[in-house]
């Protein structure tokens, strides 16, 4: 849906945790757009203020940052910059109630699941006590109905998509192999996650 509604030089600001994984296998960027991470440190909470960042730079550019729950909570205060500096950001928060990435290395490593559990909170009336337009969203009807507001809109956007605590791809090392695995099992995933480069 974002790439449907994205402009052909859009800044993507992503986020750390599922989110990242996501973003780089379901964002199908052009040349033109950029799209950040913070891979190498993994910081959480990146997205949002590295969205200020690149719409400051770039005021006539379509910036986008993409969040999961908890690490868009740990900055969710900088909408007021945004609100305060008229920036038509489009915040979208996946928000699934979980750190979903540590808590897919914990049941990985069979550790006990700690600090990864979080409330279901509605950043989209956060936002609006923020002074930023808000929305809730849980299916995709209401995504394209709010998207298409967000598009015109000329102050910042908080998107909070309420989605399904499922793991994009376990977080070990992931190897395909249908001579040790069940073929069909191989082909579902791979078509599920368009993990062909895995094979």
């Amino acid at each position: 849906m974002i790439n449907e509604m994205a402009e052909k030089d859009a800044i993507f600001q992503v986020d750390v945790g599922n989110v990242t994984i996501n973003g780089m296998r379901y964002l199908k960027t052009n040349d033109d757009q950029v799209f950040t991470t913070s891979g190498w440190y993994a910081t959480m909470g990146y997205a949002l203020p590295a969205a200020i960042g690149a719409q400051a730079e770039f005021p006539d550019r379509q910036v986008w940052s993409i969040s999961g729950d908890g690490g868009f909570a740990m900055v969710m205060q900088d909408i007021l910059t945004q609100v305060k500096y008229h920036m038509p950001i489009i915040n979208v928060v996946l928000t699934n109630e979980s750190l979903g990435f540590i808590e897919a290395e914990q049941d990985d490593t069979q550790q006990p699941h700690s600090g990864v559990d979080l409330i279901d909170a509605d950043y989209g009336k956060a936002a609006e006590a923020l002074g930023a337009q808000g929305f809730e969203v849980h299916n995709l009807d209401e995504l394209k109905a709010a998207f298409a507001k967000a598009k015109d809109r000329k102050g910042p956007v908080v998107i909070d998509v309420k989605i399904s605590d499922l793991r994009p791809i376990p977080v070990e090392q992931l190897v395909l192999d249908k001579q040790t695995q069940d073929p069909a099992a191989v082909d579902a995933f791979v078509k599920k996650y368009h993990a062909e480069s895995l094979i």
